[in-house]
């Protein structure tokens, strides 16, 4: 931490009141560097946890006040969750440069929960922040690989299609690779369609080719036409499986074949799902999800559903004609409305499937607050056939009731009890 040259400008608009802090925490404000340059990162240190937020949000009042400000970009905004009583924090931002300085430090005094989220304490906000965290909840350690359950394989497994569209991830390229290449008594046409990456991808990918059913290093026109690119390259008959996993994201060992299990197990179901494993950039384990089983009503109001543990049958695909890659962001969403719509027969397993990795660069920390608010309240709308406005969403009984069967279910699952 470099406390000697000169800290970048800044300003914290949210929260006002710094002595004491909810444990749902959202901060919100605008800084660049010293040198009139953007910052590069910022995060909360709070005790054992940090939180690391999003940069280069717009703010034009900001580049209109102060000429010197880089550009209109230079809005902020952390979420996350605090521990309990007297904590030091520390508002922190990396330079251009990746030097990082401490914008403010000071102790605060963290709310106390007294009436647990699965008995009724809570509102909407903290229930989001505790059932379904895209940040760290508790300080990283390693991942507890899941325990699938032991069944006889069935006569016929259904084979698996699966892409992975990729663009400058290298980081994380090889790990998700490997997640499907070394899981064990599957047949899998796995596709690697990476979108004209100047970084190691490539390379990466090629060492693994002889593995793969196919691959490509081509510019394409974004997620959604990749993975529809990769997917057009499998073949397969209308009872097999497809999916995707993104480049940053990674399956649990034994995950494939217990999926492949169980649809042969159930010919009825169209779609499988499961809990989610949140890891950050060294894999390390720093919340989890637990779905309660799938509500048709809640899908149409919001999207729960872990995209990279999400498998479905070839019939279904070919009945709603693929993705729709007019989207960017929402892109499952819109494939599970259109599924559910068409009849589709959806289960959540009570299994951790896959990984999902938060980092400051992915494409979910940037694209929620432009491109992704806008997806998403066009698919809302669209599902309810009404304009709908966010303070409806987050006083839903229904919402409310579902994430408090969340919070039930991992306060059963910390007890040694798995809720089917």
């Amino acid at each position: 931490m470099d406390t000697s040259a000169p800290t970048p400008r800044f300003h914290v608009d949210q929260p006002k009141d710094w002595k004491q802090l909810p444990r749902c925490l959202i901060i919100r404000g605008w800084a660049f560097g010293p040198d009139g340059r953007p910052i590069r990162a910022i995060r909360l240190r709070a005790g054992k946890v940090t939180i690391d937020g999003v940069v280069g949000l717009p703010r034009p009042d900001v580049k209109g006040a102060m000429p010197e400000a880089p550009d209109d970009n230079t809005g902020f905004e952390l979420r996350g969750t605090l521990p309990s009583g007297r904590v030091q924090v520390s508002l922190e931002a990396a330079s251009a440069d990746g030097a990082w300085y401490s914008l403010m430090e000071r102790p605060v005094e963290v709310a106390r929960q007294i009436i647990p989220l699965w008995l009724g304490g809570g509102a909407w906000t903290e229930l989001m922040f505790f059932q379904m965290p895209a940040h760290m909840a508790y300080p990283p350690r390693p991942v507890r690989f899941e325990k699938f359950p032991a069944s006889a394989p069935a006569s016929r497994r259904p084979q698996l299609a699966i892409v992975t569209p990729s663009y400058q991830q290298a980081r994380f390229l090889d790990e998700t690779m490997r997640s499907v290449l070394d899981q064990p008594g599957i047949d899998c046409q796995y596709v690697v369609q990476d979108g004209g990456s100047t970084d190691d991808s490539a390379h990466l990918i090629r060492q693994h080719a002889p593995r793969l059913h196919a691959w490509e290093s081509i510019r394409d026109a974004g997620q959604a036409d990749a993975i529809a690119r990769g997917l057009a390259k499998t073949s397969g008959g209308p009872d097999d499986l497809m999916a995707w996993i993104n480049s940053d994201d990674y399956y649990q060992p034994g995950a494939l074949a217990y999926v492949a299990d169980y649809f042969a197990r159930h010919p009825e179901v169209d779609v499988l799902y499961g809990h989610r494993i949140v890891v950050d950039e060294a894999s390390r384990e720093i919340a989890r999800w637990f779905l309660p089983p799938h509500d048709a009503a809640v899908l149409r109001l919001n999207d729960f559903v872990p995209q990279e543990t999400m498998f479905w049958r070839r019939r279904l695909w070919d009945r709603v004609g693929g993705l729709d890659t007019s989207f960017h962001f929402a892109i499952d969403w819109d494939l599970l409305l259109r599924f559910q719509a068409a009849g589709a027969r959806i289960v959540r397993v009570p299994y951790f499937l896959a990984c999902f990795r938060v980092h400051p660069t992915q494409k979910t920390s940037f694209a929620m607050h432009d491109t992704g608010q806008r997806e998403i309240t066009l698919l809302r709308e669209r599902s309810q056939g009404r304009r709908f406005p966010i303070e409806e969403l987050e006083t839903s009984p229904l919402l409310l009731r579902y994430l408090r069967r969340s919070a039930r279910i991992e306060f059963l699952w910390r007890l040694g009890v798995r809720a089917p």
